[in-house]
């Protein structure tokens, strides 16, 4: 017999049925629809606080409305009050500005090492960073607090944990690191964007940094999973089929379906590894690399590129490339999964245990094909054969310089002077027309094939529409913009080295690009659908031993898993969302990054030529006193 009470008793003297805390979707829904006020209410118990366990007593274990406050929490308030009041104190009386977008705190002279004192230049800097500091570490303690309250895992915490260490690296571990409080982040709106821009110059090519190259991928990933999760869920809810046909939308985009309980353990680990590596990117700098360029010297001084050490690597690849792989033992699959000839499927359905194991889905296989499928495979490898043989003609058929070169080879568009013609020399930008135009075709056929495959199976079109708000920043890039200027020579050439040159000097070439307010969502846009990933993946892993990651389930009748995912974020913040529309958020959050980009970048040069000049012409310029330049200057 189970000892699960058929009632649980409420402070107001009501029951809550056992059903609806200790029971997934449909055996909650079988205990009838209770208001929502009355399952926080049960929750709301004193107690389980990090305080109570240190000290015995927690005076401030109370909500506010829907707002826990907490120890920590009302520490976390006066941090947030005090930082407040001295950065408004230092913009207002000290600076004599009320455009808060110019405010500028700026950290003590480099010259003055760790001393500051009041009166001098960085005093509130100090203050306000001192009190955001105790304003973090409080707001993280709190969600600890609220963790412990709610019975969940730690994964929330140790998220904000991750984004709390980028503070900490900013302005404390780096300026200890680096010996001088200057070396810290400058505080204000529009102000720090003076600063990003700078600090890649004065490390030289700041996209040379491999750290920031990890970063900014693992952002952009967490965008994309982001998408991918959030088109799945909607294009399931309000329909009238079953988890089946996602997973089998996805095996046949990708191979893989990953599963309910893997995309949110990829979410809270790629959000969290997204912050740790900026982290090194920016304490490596200065500290330990002072020029990304001439870091990568080690690189063509490695043994293996003379001698028998090159003979050694074309051997290496040789063998990887032509190892064989087992052909897994066939499963049962749906009957969509089976179909021949050019509208069917290739490959065999096969179990990878450590997948499994790590994700909660271990079967890889089969994938669709179909007539879209073969001609976006077709055009992209026949964009990727010119790139690469040309690649090969740029190092004179060496394949030991091939490879050592390969991060720095690329082909780039025509020059200026050739305009918008097609009819170009083969090495002076012809194959970058032709490679770029198979990948015209390649992305555009992808694109027919999420699209067609989602009306096969019967689920939403959000991840085609998705994919085209992606594909508005990729034909600004290639497409739109460059026919716009006039010239290709606009767009970027193709190659690692090459993408991250074309970044780099976009900003130059149209002013500061930090300052175009397109640019400024697209980066809110990539950083908060991080932050969504990681917020929403680790709550439902906190979360997952009462099933929480049945997403689709749980729209239909919540169980006491959601209850408590959207109890903790009613506790944090004052509001929360439901399972249904956060994800709602996660797609708007991901195509929104790609279309503010887009416009962004369509805006440069072709009505904005200066983006310095126009930030100044609207005021949000911080002004610049006349630095002593030199102490920036590393000899």
């Amino acid at each position: 017999m189970s000892d699960v009470p058929r009632a649980l008793p409420l402070p107001s003297g009501e029951t809550l049925p056992a059903e609806a805390i200790s029971s997934t979707g449909p055996q909650a829904a079988s205990a009838g629809v209770i208001p929502f006020s009355i399952i926080e209410e049960f929750y709301k118990r004193p107690g389980k606080t990090l305080a109570t366990r240190m000290f015995g007593v927690d005076p401030f274990d109370f909500w506010i409305g829907r707002f826990y406050v907490g120890l920590f929490g009302a520490i976390s308030i006066v941090g947030v009050i005090l930082g407040v009041v001295f950065y408004l104190y230092e913009g207002i009386v000290n600076e004599g500005t009320y455009n808060i977008l110019a405010m500028r705190i700026d950290p003590p002279p480099i010259s003055a090492g760790f001393g500051v004192a009041p009166g001098q230049t960085g005093f509130f800097w100090m203050l306000t960073m001192v009190s955001a500091t105790i304003a973090f570490v409080g707001w993280l303690l709190r969600q600890v607090d609220i963790s412990l309250k709610l019975d969940m895992g730690m994964e929330v915490p140790i998220a904000f944990g991750a984004v709390v260490s980028s503070w900490i690296t900013l302005q404390w571990l780096r300026p200890l690191a680096m010996g001088g409080w200057g070396h810290g982040f400058p505080l204000g709106i529009t102000h720090h964007l003076d600063w990003v821009s700078n600090i890649g110059y004065q490390y030289y090519n700041f996209f040379y940094n491999p750290f920031h190259a990890i970063g900014i991928t693992l952002l952009f990933a967490s965008t994309l999973f982001l998408h991918m999760h959030g088109s799945a869920v909607l294009s399931e809810a309000r329909r009238n089929i079953s988890d089946q046909n996602i997973h089998v939308f996805w095996r046949n985009i990708l191979g893989y379906s990953i599963g309910e309980i893997g995309i949110h353990r990829v979410a809270f680990w790629t959000g969290a590894a997204a912050v740790l590596f900026s982290n090194l990117c920016i304490f490596l700098s200065g500290t330990f690399v002072k020029d990304w360029n001439a870091f990568w010297g080690f690189w063509d001084k490695m043994p293996f590129w003379s001698g028998f050490g090159a003979g050694v690597v074309l051997l290496g690849v040789g063998l990887v490339l032509g190892r064989g792989r087992m052909t897994p033992e066939p499963v049962d699959l749906h009957d969509e999964e089976y179909r021949t000839g050019l509208e069917g499927t290739i490959g065999k359905p096969g179990h990878v245990e450590w997948m499994r194991k790590l994700l909660g889905e271990g079967q890889v296989g089969p994938i669709y094909v179909g007539l879209w499928g073969v001609i976006s495979f077709v055009s992209f490898f026949a964009s990727a054969f010119i790139i690469l043989v040309e690649y090969g003609y740029l190092v004179g058929w060496n394949p030991v310089v091939y490879l050592r070169e390969f991060w720095n080879l690329a082909v780039y568009p025509p020059p200026t002077r050739y305009g918008l013609q097609w009819n170009v020399p083969w090495h002076e930008g012809g194959a970058w027309l032709a490679a770029t135009f198979f990948l015209h075709i390649s992305v555009l056929t992808w694109w027919a094939r999420l699209y067609t495959r989602a009306k096969a199976t019967r689920v939403g079109t959000h991840l085609a529409w998705g994919f085209a708000a992606a594909l508005s920043l990729y034909f600004v890039l290639y497409l739109f913009h460059p026919m716009v200027l006039g010239n290709w020579s606009a767009a970027p050439g193709h190659g690692f080295r090459a993408i991250l040159d074309w970044t780099n000097y976009v900003s130059i070439h149209w002013g500061n690009f930090y300052y175009n307010p397109f640019h400024m969502l697209s980066i809110f846009f990539l950083l908060g659908s991080t932050l969504l990933l990681a917020m929403h993946g680790a709550t439902i892993v906190a979360t997952s031993k009462w099933k929480s990651e049945m997403e689709f389930d749980e729209m239909m009748a919540e169980g006491p898993g959601t209850h408590r995912a959207q109890l903790f974020w009613r506790w944090v913040m004052g509001w929360n969302a439901n399972s249904y529309n956060i994800h709602i958020w996660a797609w708007w959050f991901a195509a929104f990054t790609a279309i503010t980009g887009a416009i962004g970048l369509f805006l440069s040069g072709t009505l904005i030529p200066d983006w310095f000049a126009w930030g100044e012409t609207a005021k949000i310029v911080a002004p610049w006193p006349s630095p002593d330049w030199t102490q920036f200057v590393f000899r």
